[in-house]
């Protein structure tokens, strides 16, 4: 990459949010500065077991590797839905600009009354087990 003379290059760290300190409205504080400023951060001490992210990396690497697009077409969200949750591809360019294919699926977690089954996949099973275990 080529920098001109006005322009600056930066390494830009993703905010780090720890949610063991005990000044909770600090940490809200953090999480909202955090979503202003940057629409993402990490989040640290959270007390969620490493098995059961490696779980969910594991159900997650197998839905979008493993499963068929009829499959995850099954779950998409529909187009001019207003909905926030599904399975969404599209695709960007890249800084070389390649473009390349992006796939997400977002969907609600508990309660109850925030989850739309409609838009989480049968295939994996263990998905919605350790999707659910999160909560």
């Amino acid at each position: 990459m080529e920098v001109e003379r006005d322009q600056t290059v930066s390494s830009p760290t993703i905010p780090i949010v720890d949610l063991s300190n005990l000044d909770k409205e600090l940490v809200a504080r953090a999480v909202v500065k955090a979503s202003h400023e940057w629409g993402v951060f990490q989040v640290v001490n959270h007390e969620i077991p490493k098995e059961l992210i490696q779980s969910l990396k594991k159900v997650g690497t197998h839905f979008f590797e493993l499963s068929s697009e009829a499959e995850k077409e099954a779950v998409a969200t529909p187009a001019n839905s207003k909905d926030i949750q599904g399975y969404v591809t599209n695709s960007q360019q890249d800084i070389e600009d390649k473009v390349d294919r992006v796939d997400h699926l977002f969907h609600n977690l508990p309660p109850p009354t925030s989850v739309d089954y409609r838009y989480w996949p049968k295939n994996p099973p263990e998905y919605r087990y350790s999707r659910n275990s999160i909560a």
